[in-house]
């Protein structure tokens, strides 16, 4: 889940269940999210942890319903919120290809975005 690939994974699987295929449906996964829940999904400079929280919830949601809330905590909840803070790291390396900020600016931007997505962790591990 902390790899490259996994998110690759799941936006094809996203893509296929946008699709209504039959080849992820089977699966009856639970595609429900309320994104960053009461968190802003979008930070200064253009930044958006809405796939980041999607595929949170998507983690959450399935996990509990296949392994149960013991062997979710026990097992599986650490890898989902570090795969949560690497999804949101990666958002804060977004620059639009007309940036309407200068280096200096966009390099500050950029640090806020992580010291949000370190908040953003933080809540999760705490009380998810």
């Amino acid at each position: 889940m902390n790899s490259n690939n996994s998110t690759l994974k799941w936006f094809e699987a996203l893509g296929q269940h946008r699709q209504k295929k039959q080849a992820i449906r089977k699966y009856k996964f639970n595609w429900k999210t309320d994104y960053c829940s009461m968190a802003p999904d979008k930070v200064a400079g253009g930044y958006s942890f809405a796939d980041a929280c999607y595929r949170h919830d998507f983690g959450y949601r399935n996990y509990k319903s296949v392994v149960g809330k013991y062997y979710f905590k026990k097992n599986h909840k650490g890898r989902i919120d570090k795969a949560f803070l690497r999804d949101m790291n990666t958002a804060c390396t977004y620059k639009p290809w007309a940036d309407p900020y200068t280096p200096a600016q966009r390099k500050k931007l950029k640090a806020a975005c992580k010291k949000t997505a370190k908040k953003y962790y933080q809540a999760v591990v705490a009380l998810g």
